[in-house]
């Protein structure tokens, strides 16, 4: 909260009504807190079944890599959900624009965590005899070039936002073109092979070891970002008005991390989608 002092101007509430920016994080703030935390609340039934079932036999592994990925993106989406709560309480529309900026990257990243942890179930369970991993894959695919899209357009409405539709064309350009090469490094990932065990490895060796470590560097990536992009949000809340008045590069660096930093997620969710 912020205070002001008996000689200082009086405060004005600016909650994105007075037709500086044509939509206003203030007013969607608290659907989306809603909407995160009923993504969290089902998130943590998947993982209480996941804990309390017994999986078939040959399943524990499978079930124990989705497990990770369903902690790391619960935890993402219960922030995500904090932050927009905030969110709905802002009176300062500048850091309201922030602040929904990195609570949406960290939802949107999730979301795509949560499928590829969804996918490890279904070979923990056995439910792969009609070829759902397969689909499973495929919309990973779908779900992810759409969540970096929804990232890109979140990344230039919020420059734009802030400086009024006068930022640069070369701003937006440079979010488009991060979007470029993240889709490509998707599409990469998605389409390249699990390499030849070794001689001497196991029959489940691709599954055991290199998928694994993938797994495990999503899990942690989810929760790295995730508390990063957090606490660049907090950051802002805790911001006096006054001192928003920050150099449009900033905004354009802003912009550029609430897109790259949610992509390396998705990125790595990608590389730990099992193969069918």
């Amino acid at each position: 909260m912020t205070v002001f002092a008996a000689d200082t101007a009086e405060f004005t509430p600016d909650i994105c009504d007075t037709g500086s920016v044509d939509w206003s994080p203030v007013a969607s703030a608290e659907a989306m807190s809603s909407f995160c935390g009923i993504f969290a609340g089902f998130v943590f039934a998947g993982i209480v079944m996941v804990i309390g079932q017994k999986n078939p036999q040959g399943g524990d592994g499978h079930a124990s890599r989705g497990l990770r990925l369903l902690l790391s993106s619960f935890f993402g989406l219960a922030v995500a959900a904090y932050l927009y709560a905030l969110t709905a309480g802002e009176l300062v529309c500048r850091r309201a624009l922030v602040e929904q900026l990195f609570a949406g990257a960290i939802l949107a990243a999730d979301a795509a965590v949560v499928i590829a942890a969804l996918a490890w179930l279904l070979l923990a369970y056995q439910r792969n005899g009609n070829g759902e991993v397969r689909f499973f894959r495929r919309l990973i695919l779908v779900a992810s070039i759409f969540v970096l899209l929804m990232l890109a357009v979140s990344s230039v409405a919020f420059q734009n936002a802030w400086t009024e539709r006068e930022a640069p064309w070369s701003a937006d350009v440079m979010i488009w073109g991060i979007f470029v090469l993240l889709v490509g490094l998707v599409v990469r990932f998605w389409q390249k092979p699990v390499p030849s065990p070794p001689a001497s490895a196991p029959a489940d060796w691709a599954y055991d070891t290199y998928l694994n470590k993938r797994v495990t560097v999503s899990a942690w990536t989810a929760l790295l970002v995730s508390a990063v992009l957090a606490a660049a949000s907090a950051y802002y809340v805790g911001t006096p008005p006054d001192e928003l008045d920050v150099p449009w590069g900033l905004i354009y660096t802003m912009s550029a991390f609430a897109i790259l930093f949610p992509g390396a997620i998705v990125v790595t969710a990608m590389r730990a989608v099992p193969r069918d």
